[in-house]
């Protein structure tokens, strides 16, 4: 277990910590590559640590180190630990290890509140908690993982333990209605240990204007000023749909003959994605890789799409929406509570090649109609402020802390 403690000499300066920041918060979060869940607990520890002494325990590198290097530059004093035994994927050696190594982290911090993220640390951080030990265990659900593409022998024993394991937890923090259901009638969780706080983001500061972000695209992928563009930003895991979307291109071929389709991320499913476009003969699909705050390009978009398999509530859509640049995405996850089909955006069901290429078809003969749709869901868009966000889960932590 190694820890590291990022204090930049550099650092802005900060109003004195209030009487609360005697208390502790640690945060635990499975992988460190940036994503949904990393940027929550980025900007959960980033906005509070005014006000609490902040811990946060990262599993095992896949060689990225995304999260640490956003606190370092970001010049905090949030302490960061690294954890050697806590990885994604079930290993029955790792997991038990993590266990004893998560114990001892606890020992070590003696947080009063435990933070879990993603389903991996809330089953094993849940049931590493000591025996007496005061702190509160909270844990959000970034989506659950049994409603990823997985076996049914893995999605029932994923359901088993976030059901036994929720037993632990003093909160779950769920971020859409939809999770809260899934919570309530599958898992049985009551309602009382549940609550709902939807993810928040700041407005957009950085995104270039569309001529700019245009060019950089056209660059990229030496496709004409006059060629539709068609985008989605998505790390290539198979929970994305990144290969539905593929097929979808590749049914309705002839009605995108000068359409450029761009997927902006990186991740395990590219050799796979790869294959895919080369066996499809799709040219005018372009996996670009990673791009450093790609957020700020979707303005460059004429329609941005979200083939989703799983989600939770994802950022990449209150991003877009702060682009003003129309959406069709999938009926998964806290996803339609943000796009209302035919109001907001295009609604169609996960993992229906032909509905999704129909979607994509319709947006781009329907303009007008689209951008219409795009200027009514940016309305929606101060209910998912950064400050609500950190204000509901401060109060909720202020609420716990006064129990004890």
């Amino acid at each position: 277990m190694k820890q590291i403690y990022y204090a930049i000499s550099t650092m802005k300066s900060q109003p004195e910590k209030t009487a609360q920041s005697s208390k502790k918060i640690l945060y635990i979060i499975t992988q460190s590559s940036w994503g949904g869940a990393q940027k929550y607990v980025f900007d959960l520890a980033t906005g509070i640590e005014n006000n609490f002494d902040i811990t946060i325990a990262i599993g095992k590198s896949d060689g990225n180190r995304d999260l640490q290097e956003k606190i370092k530059n970001y010049g905090s004093k949030i302490k960061i630990v690294e954890l050697k035994h806590l990885v994604r994927r079930i290993s029955p050696i790792h997991d038990l290890l993590a266990i004893f190594e998560l114990r001892k982290l606890y020992k070590q911090t003696n947080p009063d509140i435990i933070h879990l993220n993603s389903s991996k640390a809330g089953i094993l951080g849940s049931i590493s908690k000591i025996k007496n030990q005061k702190s509160k265990i909270f844990y959000t659900a970034h989506g659950w993982v049994f409603s990823e593409p997985l076996s049914k022998t893995r999605k029932s024993l994923y359901k088993f333990l976030e059901k036994v394991t929720a037993k632990f937890k003093d909160v779950i923090v769920v971020l859409s209605k939809h999770d809260k259901n899934i919570a309530t009638k599958i898992l049985t969780v009551p309602e009382k240990k549940l609550q709902t706080i939807a993810l928040g983001i700041d407005p957009m500061q950085n995104s270039l204007p569309r001529e700019d972000a245009r060019k950089k695209l056209e660059y990229l992928t030496a496709c004409k000023p006059e060629h539709p563009l068609v985008g989605t930003i998505a790390n290539l895991y198979k929970t994305k749909g990144l290969d539905i979307l593929c097929k979808a291109i590749a049914e309705k071929k002839e009605k995108f003959k000068n359409t450029h389709f761009i997927i902006i991320g990186e991740g395990p499913e590219r050799d796979d994605l790869e294959s895919l476009i080369s066996n499809l003969n799709l040219k005018n699909v372009h996996l670009l890789g990673y791009i450093k705050n790609a957020s700020k390009y979707t303005s460059a978009f004429d329609l941005f799409v979200l083939p989703s398999k799983k989600e939770g509530f994802p950022y990449t859509l209150l991003e877009v929406l702060h682009s003003d640049v129309p959406i069709v995405a999938t009926d998964v996850g806290g996803i339609s509570e943000i796009i209302r089909d035919r109001e907001t955006g295009l609604i169609v069901p996960s993992n229906s090649p032909t509905e999704l290429g129909d979607a994509i078809v319709f947006a781009m003969q329907h303009r007008n109609t689209v951008q219409k749709y795009a200027n009514e869901a940016r309305k929606e868009l101060k209910k998912y402020s950064k400050n609500n966000m950190l204000e509901q889960t401060t109060q909720l932590y202020n609420s716990i802390l006064q129990q004890t």
